[in-house]
């Protein structure tokens, strides 16, 4: 049965017929959620200078989605702006995005030798789970640079991913396409259910089951490389489950800086 548990958790946060959006609530994840993500520069202004930025973000982009074995479906870089359409893994795209943008900004800011925000206020994301949004959405960020006027076709913008073969990548009519609904729940993309939550010592048993190792030698101080990578394993898996860093270092006995280090 598809989605069933997630759109009844759904209905106790968001009121009926409201798109799943993302605002100061606390951020929607579940391991295959494909999110519309955007951000703008503070006060409008270029977040990309020169190549040299654009390459470095982009470069970021995949290592990051690579660690939280996310995939970056599209992508399109602005002056001032870019969007996403990225499938989040276990790790939630509020910690993906956190360490991303706050990673970029440092790089950026001491480039350019300046201070203070890049991006303004938060990033905006909007989960997406129809089929048709997806291909519309895709066409949407691909023709970014051709309704700017910057370039005649899309495939003309070197920054972004319009040439490769993605879903959508084709053009068509998006007058009637609106990249941030409001009105209704997008539903229907055909996709496994969310894992449930699991009790940290069930986590931890399983983990420690699968590595080889005992569950004693997970929570110790071994510095052995198949207990880090079970650490790892473990700390990823119960953070993409919702449980908070903290209370992953708790039953670790580590310090919260440490599952961090492993989350990444």
């Amino acid at each position: 049965m598809q989605y069933v548990q997630y759109f009844r958790a759904m209905q106790l946060f968001c009121s009926p017929n409201r798109m799943i959006g993302v605002g100061r609530r606390t951020r929607t994840h579940f391991p295959g959620a494909i999110y519309h993500v955007m951000a703008r520069g503070v006060d409008g202004r270029a977040i990309f200078i020169d190549d040299h930025d654009r390459t470095k973000f982009l470069d970021d982009l995949r290592r990051i989605s690579d660690d939280s074995s996310g995939e970056i479906i599209a992508y399109c870089l602005m002056g001032n702006h870019f969007h996403i359409a990225f499938r989040a893994g276990h790790i939630p795209l509020a910690v993906i995005m956190q360490r991303f943008l706050t990673g970029y900004a440092f790089s950026f800011n001491r480039r350019h030798n300046r201070a203070g925000h890049l991006f303004q206020a938060r990033y905006k994301a909007v989960l997406c789970l129809d089929d048709a949004y997806l291909f519309g959405l895709v066409r949407y960020i691909h023709m970014n640079p051709v309704r700017a006027g910057l370039v005649a076709k899309p495939q003309d913008w070197p920054w972004s991913s319009s040439s490769q073969q993605v879903p959508g990548n084709s053009e068509g009519d998006l007058s009637e396409f609106d990249p941030w609904p409001k009105g209704e729940i997008i539903s229907g993309m055909t996709r496994s259910e969310p894992a449930e939550r699991q009790d940290m010592m069930k986590l931890g048993a399983e983990t420690a089951a699968l590595k080889g190792i005992s569950v004693d030698e997970l929570r110790s101080e071994s510095r052995r490389r198949r207990t880090i990578a079970a650490k790892r394993a473990l700390a990823r898996e119960a953070v993409g489950q919702g449980h908070s860093l903290i209370a992953v270092a708790s039953w670790l006995h580590v310090d919260r800086s440490s599952v961090s280090r492993y989350v990444r």
